[in-house]
């Protein structure tokens, strides 16, 4: 087995998180002040990392609803990919915004739980276009919200949990180490 070295303080943030030491609201502390310092590209492609998960959620509700637009969603990612390497896309960034708003569920009309999650998928999507408008690292830190209760919610499909039973979830436990980690 190959060691990787780790900052102290991440070791330490995960320990917590593994040994179910971390509540959320520590964990939302810790995921802030990280995002709060990463270099502008590596929030992006954060961001991306969590749009690229969660469209398969918006995926399965297209599928199950017969309402939304999947190719919005992969189009606008895939834009905010050549954003990256050319800023002189930056114009139809703003166009996007209308699209994928377009295609976002609105939870009056379906008050299902993949409902949500195809919600949250969306909105991470509009919130990294965005962000690329206005380089604000709030999107940045709703993006990585959005993920995780997309994980809480389907760790409830099945049965209600207590908030201590959500953060000792093994689900939650990688979704929160994905997140911190992602983010050193």
């Amino acid at each position: 087995m190959k060691l990787i070295r780790v900052p102290r303080t991440l070791a330490k943030t995960l320990y917590a998180i593994i040994h179910n030491s971390m509540k959320y609201e520590d964990f939302t502390k810790v995921l802030k002040d990280q995002i709060a310092v990463m270099p502008q590209s590596n929030q992006v492609n954060f961001a991306l990392k969590i749009c690229k998960e969660l469209f398969f959620d918006y995926q399965q509700f297209y599928e199950i609803y017969e309402w939304g637009n999947p190719d919005i969603l992969l189009d606008a990612i895939n834009l905010c990919e050549k954003v990256i390497r050319s800023s002189s896309e930056i114009g139809q960034v703003k166009d996007f915004l209308l699209k994928v708003e377009s295609a976002t569920p609105d939870m009056d009309d379906f008050g299902s739980e993949i409902a949500s999650c195809a919600l949250n998928a969306s909105t991470a999507v509009y919130e990294t276009l965005q962000f690329l408008i206005d380089n604000n690292k709030i999107h940045i830190n709703n993006i990585a919200t959005y993920y995780a209760d997309t994980a809480y919610f389907k760790i409830q499909e099945t049965k209600v949990l207590t908030t201590e039973e959500i953060d000792n979830h093994p689900l939650t436990i990688k979704i929160r180490t994905f997140l911190l980690a992602e983010t050193t």
